[in-house]
């Protein structure tokens, strides 16, 4: 076990070193196994949840159609400008991953080349109009976006920004003020901070895996995959093992939580507008999901401490649920 893993652990109460040994709470040796090793059953999970090619098809063309109701719609009914767009978000990222119910969430961003001189709720209705009737599921409009919704596969976010004189983004969301934000900007950070770096892909792929399944399961409301997917870098912990991997990023990540417990976890926009995108989950939501990550971290110290895969797997199974389980 890497010393950094170990240490995390330690610090949060797993484990003891006596004499140079690691024992874990219960006096038992722990040790990274070889025989536990599950890279194996976690890279075929990871394509498990992708997005099936037919669907990807579906979604192109989804979003030429979009494209071209939105500026046929402005072209034709309005003075306003009309949109350019961009797709933004995990998809953008490659990060996306389908949900239990075999769907995925996409954003397309309808951005205007210069301030439309509307309110935010005028742009969001002529979005939502353009698009009215082009799904049997329906268009609504919520505070961040105008969101379009399949019957099966995907639903589109459709988030509304425009481009001042000087060429600078800004976001709107129904009862706040237009704020700097650049969708663009912050996939080119990603891309830099994951370039090169496979394994922090699929990392933040589980974890978003494992949140579908586990508030799915509880009920509970997690922090968003955009605050998973910062965390996981910033606590990344290579290893020739995706099992390995993940159990140390995510002991990192815990051990972040528990000193920093509840009221100061940051979870920080690196780009415009730097804002903290926990700020909407309250003190019983961020227990709640400390719990529930922290039971997962113990059951990972258990599979990759298994004397066996077939021991293993189980704790993977109940990380992870019926998907997982399915594999082969």
């Amino acid at each position: 076990m890497s010393n950094k893993g170990i240490e995390n652990l330690i610090a949060l109460g797993f484990l003891t070193l006596l004499g140079g040994l690691v024992y874990t709470a219960t006096r038992k040796k722990f040790e990274i196994t070889q025989d536990s090793n599950s890279d194996d059953l976690l890279k075929r999970f990871n394509k498990l949840i992708d997005i099936h090619p037919d669907k990807v098809a579906n979604l192109q063309r989804a979003h030429e159609t979009i494209r071209n109701k939105i500026k046929s719609y402005f072209y034709n009914n309005t003075n306003l400008p009309i949109p350019e767009f961009y797709i933004q978000g995990s998809y953008k990222m490659k990060t996306v991953v389908e949900n239990r119910n075999i769907k995925c969430d996409v954003d397309l961003a309808v951005i205007f080349p210069e301030y439309p001189g509307v309110k935010l709720e005028t742009l969001q209705n002529h979005v939502r109009n353009a698009l009215w009737n082009h799904t049997t599921k329906g268009v609504v409009n919520k505070a961040p976006c105008v969101r379009l919704t399949y019957v099966r596969d995907f639903h589109i976010d459709l988030p509304i920004y425009f481009k001042d004189r000087n060429g600078k983004m800004y976001f709107g969301s129904r009862g706040n003020d237009w704020q700097p934000s650049d969708p663009k900007a912050f996939v080119e950070w990603f891309k830099k901070k994951t370039d090169n770096r496979p394994q922090l892909i699929r990392i933040i792929r589980y974890l978003k895996a494992w949140a579908d399944h586990t508030k799915t399961k509880s009920g509970i409301k997690f922090p968003s995959g955009l605050a998973l997917s910062l965390w996981a870098i910033d606590h990344y912990k290579s290893s020739s093992r995706d099992d390995v991997a993940l159990f140390n990023t995510c002991s990192g990540i815990l051990n972040y939580l528990k000193e920093n417990f509840k009221y100061q976890w940051q979870a920080k926009m690196p780009v415009a507008p730097f804002d903290n995108v926990l700020s909407k989950l309250s003190g019983s939501q961020k227990s709640a999901f400390y719990n529930e990550l922290k039971e997962m971290v113990f059951l990972m110290t258990e599979a990759v401490s298994a004397s066996s895969k077939s021991k293993a797997r189980p704790k993977w199974n109940r990380i992870f649920g019926n998907r997982f389980r399915s594999i082969a």
